[in-house]
């Protein structure tokens, strides 16, 4: 009877002692995977936007005097939105008037619709140069043939070549290869909403007698009004942020924006990073302001929808202009950049007099041979592999977060608000911020693979994230409950039934990450080191040191580079996997 009493008494009694362990247990269940990838997220993105601002406010915020103080500083900041504003109309007239014509091409030329998306493929360092090996005011090919024109002329030094009648190296050039650039990324967003549309308001329009400018400027224009304002302002927002045109184009003319003073300041001897800081600020304010202003849009653009029985599925009539518009935009925009970088890359050297019996491969012999060029090249690979074994990962747990709801809803809003941070922000920001906080301690990582690495995985979040969460959610649960309800668990549903059931978004999230990461630019000029070298890095230092033709011949191994992994992803993914899915 002592025994049964004592084990009577010991026993605990329902609701006592076991209730708190139960509830951490539950919370640690619902809240414990949401939780720690916000702990995740705020270390990697929002870490280094906010010890940056902490820098710059400092002593009193004088960074920021000193940043007003900095001459030319009104001419910058009016350059660097003549710079967006410029880029902007650019893509945006382009590239909503290409996504038009490839919905009216005719049925055996589909294949032309393809083309506008292209230029994404070519590195934009290797596409930057290759305008300058055309329209360098000297030596530039299409300069050459203007000037054997009989009504063209140009002025002849007394010394020297002669000049133009075109110069790259301008404001206005920086515009326009900053718009060209820009241009497949307002493609993709007007076609995809063109795909959503419902022609009967159109084909209304052209039996009632309205020609097709009529209709696509009374009819068309404002359907696209919520894609052509999130395009807008998302092509704005890049274009204010760019380095890569400015950087190889304006700064040898003292032509300066914002993106290239974070650079002069965080990037080059002697570095200062409050001023740094203070001069990115701008940036990051605007790329806030972009953030916010897409979830309150995203939330209201149900109000725009066509109703009808008839989808885009049903093609428009052919317009006769749309395929020579498209080979056109294709030749100038694609084969001569490419055309120009073979040349000067197959030539001793960048002349003005184009000589073939002097084509040779030396140059690539030189490339394979110089232990700088190999260092770079496996670098650009193991790097971005590596942060795409990262990013994958991480963006399925997230997209799992997202998707199933997982935690409380303000959870999921921080995570799906920090995920796209990087989407708004400029790069350079993030180059500059990681550089600062991952030069000293606790973690002394420059100099090292892992800070591009770390770098590079905050970058392509977003577009990870994104392309995964689409493909969950037309995927549905079915087969994962279907397999849980059979008895497998968390891991082996994912593994075994989701994940390949996934494929052909994880195959195209792999390719764009693989474009984006081989040919990133921005933040790669901060986070490199004498050491360590991407391949973007080192042909920026060629083109410093005037060695172009080496310039043209690693542009021309970045493109090959990344055609290697497009063909290598497309043929694990399939066909779900090509580049028009993205």
């Amino acid at each position: 009877m002592a025994i049964e009493s004592t084990l009577t008494a010991a026993a605990p009694t329902s609701g006592e002692d076991t209730r708190p362990a139960s509830r951490l247990g539950l919370w640690v269940r619902r809240h414990g995977l949401s939780t720690g990838l916000v702990l995740i997220l705020a270390y990697l993105v929002l870490f280094p936007l906010g010890r940056l601002q902490y820098l710059a406010l400092e002593n009193g915020a004088e960074a920021y005097r000193e940043a007003i103080a900095l001459p030319n500083l009104g001419q910058t900041l009016f350059t660097t939105l003549l710079l967006g504003a410029g880029s902007l109309v650019i893509a945006v007239g382009l590239g909503t008037l290409l996504a038009w014509f490839a919905m009216r091409l005719p049925q055996g030329m589909r294949w032309l619709a393809t083309i506008p998306i292209l230029p994404m493929v070519l590195p934009a360092v290797a596409v930057v140069v290759g305008w300058a090996f055309l329209f360098s005011p000297q030596v530039g090919y299409i300069n050459l043939l203007l000037r054997q024109l009989p009504f063209v002329h140009v002025e002849q030094p007394e010394v020297g070549l002669p000049a133009g009648p075109l110069n790259v190296y301008t404001v206005a050039g920086v515009i326009l290869v900053t718009g060209i650039q820009l241009v497949p990324l307002i493609f993709l967003f007007v076609q995809s909403s063109l795909r959503q549309f419902n022609y009967e308001s159109i084909e209304a329009s052209l039996i009632a007698g309205a020609g097709p400018v009529r209709t696509f400027v009374l009819i068309v224009i404002p359907l696209l009004r919520p894609a052509l304002v999130y395009s807008a302002a998302f092509a704005m927002l890049l274009g204010l942020g760019q380095l890569t045109a400015p950087q190889f184009l304006g700064t040898r003319e003292g032509i300066r924006v914002l993106a290239t003073e974070v650079y002069r300041f965080g990037g080059e001897s002697p570095v200062d990073f409050p001023l740094s800081a203070a001069v990115a600020s701008p940036l990051l304010v605007a790329g806030i302001v972009f953030i916010v202003a897409q979830r309150i849009l995203l939330r209201r653009d149900f109000r725009f929808v066509t109703a009808g029985t008839r989808g885009a599925t049903r093609p428009l009539k052919p317009s006769p202009l749309a395929a020579p518009a498209i080979i056109v935009y294709g030749i100038v925009t694609l084969v001569l950049p490419f055309l120009a970088l073979i040349l000067v890359s197959l030539s001793p050297f960048w002349t003005s007099s184009v000589d073939l019996t002097r084509l040779t491969f030396d140059n690539y012999f030189k490339a394979f041979d110089d232990p700088a060029v190999i260092n770079a090249l496996t670098t650009s690979v193991v790097v971005s592999l590596a942060a795409m074994g990262i990013a994958l990962p991480l963006g399925y747990l997230l997209t799992e977060v997202l998707y199933r709801r997982r935690g409380n809803a303000v959870v999921r809003a921080i995570i799906d608000t920090i995920t796209q941070v990087p989407l708004g922000v400029p790069a350079v920001v993030f180059g500059v911020g990681f550089l600062y906080v991952y030069l000293g301690n606790p973690f002394m990582l420059y100099g090292t693979p892992l800070l591009m690495i770390l770098v590079y995985v905050v970058l392509v979040l977003p577009f990870t994230v994104r392309l995964q969460l689409t493909a969950r959610m037309t995927l549905g649960s079915t087969y994962e409950d279907a397999a849980r309800a059979s008895g497998a668990g968390v891991l082996r549903t994912h593994l075994g039934v989701m994940v390949p059931m996934m494929r052909g978004a994880l195959a195209g999230a792999s390719i764009l990450m693989f474009v984006i990461l081989t040919h990133e630019f921005a933040a790669s000029m901060f986070v490199r080191s004498t050491r360590v070298q991407v391949l973007g890095t080192l042909l920026y230092d060629q083109w410093s040191r005037g060695s172009y033709p080496m310039v043209a011949t690693i542009a021309i191994i970045m493109s090959a580079v990344t055609a290697a992994g497009l063909l290598l992803a497309a043929a694990v993914g399939g066909r779900a996997a090509s580049l028009d899915k993205l």
